[in-house]
């Protein structure tokens, strides 16, 4: 049972009943008038309903006017915050909110600094303390100032862009005005946070003790420190500021420590922390709180269960960044690949359906799992054919590597959780031949029979050469010399923990260079591009493979060359072809029949369970 992260805190001039924040995250969401959508409200309410004792609402403008995210730069937005406000507080949650400003957030750093008046300086600093006195008068709790990741307070602390010669010369004078202004609109009666960059991670740019510098002389003007690092506007950093699964949790901790250390206000930390790890953190003495906001969208629940040791029941994050890609990069609504609701809590309704239906899923896979408890949600009976004597499908596999700890967790997670539901019944070791099917006298069929690997005949198939990516993961002998066709991203990461084992890694893929792991995550890519180069590992693009013999790899080149590769082993990734046979054969045992998952193309952990779940949520 946790203890430290349910403890309440002091802060400012409130108290959080945790030690739990939701971080800020824009979801786009809002109207393109910057207005409450319904949508938005109940996306926000599933965050406050987490359990969380601070529950932050992302990128707010302080000026008037944007698009998809929220603003607080005017009187007029003052009903739509104060839903909003009083939406959180309803489930005992302190009601926070980011400001920013998008017009100089958007704006080059050296222009924003170097370019802009001391009198347009000034407007920028009442703008965030009109907006902080807004949030006020609206209900809320706190506010926290994005002073970190290359925001505009950020801008004028950096070395590297300040070179002016009024009184905003001086680094620090920014953010100390600002937060004057703001405690001045406020009265002192609002919880002042403030997010920060430990380090900004190019050369030329803030450093750890420049920030602990910086954070000891606006100490006074804040109630929390929220420590993250890294800059937005440079690609290359953003794995660092959502940490994928190819990097360690927690990773801004060490740098947080050092803020303990130095003031005597509460401090947070952000990045890839989940609740056990918040648990050991705060229970150190590291931080005073922890901040996370993928664990919250993968679970909506997980802050109330873990209060109430319902550990075991949180559905883990698996870091792979589709939340966070969609937004940032994309400019996407927010989803999830675990968790089909996000984003789209108004469009279903979850209550149990008013006619309960027999369903049989034919598959134990992610999609297969997933059509499970979302049967049981709506209160329908669940029959599930697994052919093998344990469920996860080709998941279970794919989640054997050293890269894959957070799919495993949710692997294990997803077979907990229709194990043992009344409403679920397992039929392990059972295939799901028509008779089988046709005798449960289903109202309706779930084919969830995932998809073949797509396995080229070649001159050395059958032999230990030749080996498919599948059981690669799974720990078939390869030798020193390795080549992998296909460079999505189950090549690229299998890429990486060959090479890791010390053996020569080269991957070919008939894609050019810049569509090589199309359909993934940008910021994961980013980090798997960068971990592959640091490892030797080279990627041939616009390659094509077209035979495996004892001479080595033949492949052909976009110009036509021909060339044997050579090496010991040829690892075949090129992905998945959906059994169309197996899917038909379901076919009039009933008037509802459903392909789902890799069965309906796709071969994403994401695919499985948004196709699975609509699917499901769809039936007449």
């Amino acid at each position: 049972m946790k203890k430290h992260i349910f403890q309440p805190i002091r802060i400012g001039p409130v108290t959080s009943k945790n030690r739990i924040e939701v971080a800020p995250a824009a979801p786009f969401l809002a109207g393109h008038d910057t207005s409450v959508t319904p949508e938005f409200y109940e996306y926000t309410m599933e965050l406050a309903r987490s359990g969380a004792g601070i529950v932050t609402i992302g990128v707010t403008n302080v000026e008037p006017g944007g698009s998809r995210t929220l603003s607080a730069g005017s009187p007029m937005y003052m009903s739509d915050l104060n839903d909003l406000a009083e939406g959180i507080k309803r489930f005992g949650a302190l009601a926070s909110i980011e400001l920013v400003s998008s017009r100089y957030m958007l704006s080059p750093p050296d222009k924003t600094v170097g370019a802009t008046s001391t009198e347009d300086v000034e407007a920028i600093i009442r703008s965030f303390a009109d907006a902080a006195a807004i949030c006020r008068a609206a209900g809320f709790d706190m506010i926290m100032i994005h002073g970190g990741h290359g925001n505009v307070p950020a801008m004028f602390y950096n070395k590297k862009f300040n070179r002016r010669t009024d009184r905003f010369g001086d680094r620090f004078r920014f953010g100390a005005e600002l937060l004057s202004a703001i405690r001045e609109r406020t009265e002192g009666k609002l919880a002042v946070e403030y997010r920060i960059s430990a380090e900004e991670m190019l050369p030329d740019m803030t450093s750890l003790d420049e920030t602990l510098e910086y954070a000891r002389s606006i100490e006074p003007l804040i109630d929390l420190l929220h420590v993250s690092r890294g800059l937005l506007e440079e690609d290359s950093l953003l794995p660092y500021i959502n940490a994928p699964g190819y990097l360690p949790r927690a990773m801004n901790l060490p740098f947080a420590r050092e803020f303990k250390r130095a003031l005597n206000i509460p401090v947070s930390v952000v990045g890839g922390f989940d609740l056990d790890i918040a648990e050991k953190a705060v229970g150190s003495g590291d931080v005073d709180m922890v901040a996370m906001i993928r664990t919250v969208l993968a679970d909506t629940r997980c802050v109330e269960k873990a209060r109430r040791g319902l550990d075991a029941a949180i559905r883990p994050c698996i870091r792979c960044n589709t939340c966070i890609s969609r937004t940032h990069s994309q400019f996407l609504t927010v989803r999830c690949a675990v968790n089909a609701l996000v984003g789209v809590e108004t469009r279903f309704d979850t209550r149990p359906a008013r006619r309960e239906r027999k369903v049989v899923i034919a598959g134990g896979g992610p999609a297969g799992l997933e059509a499970a408890r979302a049967c049981a949600l709506k209160g329908h009976k669940a029959v599930l054919f697994e052919r093998s004597d344990e469920l996860g499908g080709l998941l279970r596999q794919a989640s054997l590597g050293p890269l894959k700890t957070d799919l495993r967790a949710y692997l294990d997670w997803s077979v907990r959780s229709v194990s043992g539901d009344r409403n679920i019944t397992l039929r392990l070791g059972e295939s799901a031949t028509c008779d089988a099917v046709a005798a449960e006298r289903p109202d309706a069929i779930i084919v969830a029979v995932g998809a073949k690997p797509i396995l080229p005949r070649l001159t050395l198939s059958g032999s230990g050469a030749v080996v498919w990516a599948g059981d690669a993961e799974a720990g078939a002998e390869t030798g020193g010399d390795v080549l992998i066709a296909g460079a999505g991203f189950t090549g690229l990461e299998l890429a990486l923990e060959l090479s890791r084992q010390g053996k020569r890694v080269r991957v070919v893929d008939m894609l050019p260079e810049s569509e090589i792991g199309r359909g993934g995550s940008p910021i994961n890519l980013i980090c798997l591009r960068e971990l592959l180069a640091a490892e030797g590992v080279e990627i041939i693009c616009r390659t094509r493979l077209e035979d495996m013999t004892r001479d080595g790899a033949r492949v052909v080149h976009a110009d036509g060359t021909v060339e044997t590769l050579s090496c010991d082993t040829l690892v075949l990734s090129l992905g998945f072809r959906p059994d169309e046979a197996a899917v038909r054969a379901f076919d009039g045992i009933c008037a509802d029949v459903r392909a789902v998952g890799d069965a309906a193309g796709g071969g994403t952990v994401r695919n499985a369970v948004r196709t699975a779940f609509d699917a499901v949520m769809c039936f007449y």
